[in-house]
């Protein structure tokens, strides 16, 4: 594995951080290398979270590497694209919680990789935009659409058309982030959201991310129904047996494939 790409286990939470200094830019290298590292930590159930961060201070990452697409060969830039895709594909697809800890600029795809994670938490000072058509591109690893689904069509305007780079207050204000910390605080409150999901059920949350995810394409009738088939499957399963047991013996649930932090 690529080292612009370094894994840390602490419990039953990964940290996974963009080493690429000084900008933390992707390269195909580091896109394939966090493919990778994710797809690694997918196959292991005892990781219930993942916290995706940028080395150093001033950046999470600033993007692509733009000698990427000096030659302006379509087929070449097609491969990156793909890259783009396959990396930022993994994280969606986790089966646990991911949690993107903005600790410095955010920028193009950057801004992208924080978008494919469940939450976002930005230290105050950073700047987050999706600058490409200031180069003549367009963002191509689904942040036109995951930007838009967040903020809306006119924000989402404003911030690709217009290029602006926004600050955490507003990106906290037109929901682009969850929330909002001081310098130095993103990895640590986001491991603490990231922690939460250790008392959750695995197969409950794989089964609500889905409900929540196509829910934008339902009617109410539509996701009544789909609500309930999926509620249905969840009856009698050990996870579901164990977890009202737990609540009525007060105590913490013990999900299949759980280890205690010291572990």
């Amino acid at each position: 594995m690529t080292k612009k790409i370094v894994v840390e286990r602490l419990g039953q939470s990964a940290i996974v951080t963009i080493n690429n200094p000084p900008a933390n830019v992707w390269t195909i290298a580091s896109l394939q290398g966090l493919a990778k590292a994710m797809d690694a930590l997918a196959e292991d159930p005892s990781v219930r979270a993942v916290v995706l961060t940028g080395a150093g201070e001033r950046f999470f990452s600033a993007g692509a590497d733009l000698s990427l697409f000096e030659s302006g060969e379509p087929e070449h830039a097609g491969k990156v694209a793909d890259a783009f895709a396959q990396a930022f594909d993994s994280i969606r697809n986790f089966h646990g919680v991911t949690v993107a800890a903005i600790n410095g600029f955010a920028l193009g795809g950057g801004l992208e990789c924080a978008l494919a994670c469940d939450y976002i938490v930005a230290e105050r000072g950073v700047r987050l935009g999706l600058p490409e058509a200031r180069v003549g591109l367009i963002p191509c690893a689904g942040g036109t659409k995951a930007l838009t689904d967040r903020v809306g069509v006119p924000w989402a305007k404003r911030i690709i058309l217009g290029g602006e780079h926004i600050t955490a207050d507003q990106a906290l204000a037109i929901g682009l982030v969850e929330e909002v910390v001081e310098t130095g605080l993103a990895k640590i409150v986001a491991l603490s959201l990231a922690g939460k999901v250790r008392e959750q059920s695995p197969q409950a949350i794989r089964v609500a991310r889905k409900l929540i995810e196509d829910s934008h394409s339902n009617t109410l009738a539509e996701q009544l129904a789909q609500e309930k088939a999926a509620f249905l499957t969840l009856i009698g399963t050990e996870e579901q047996l164990e977890g009202v047991r737990s609540f009525t013996e007060k105590r913490v649930p013990g999900w299949c494939g759980q280890q205690d932090d010291d572990d």
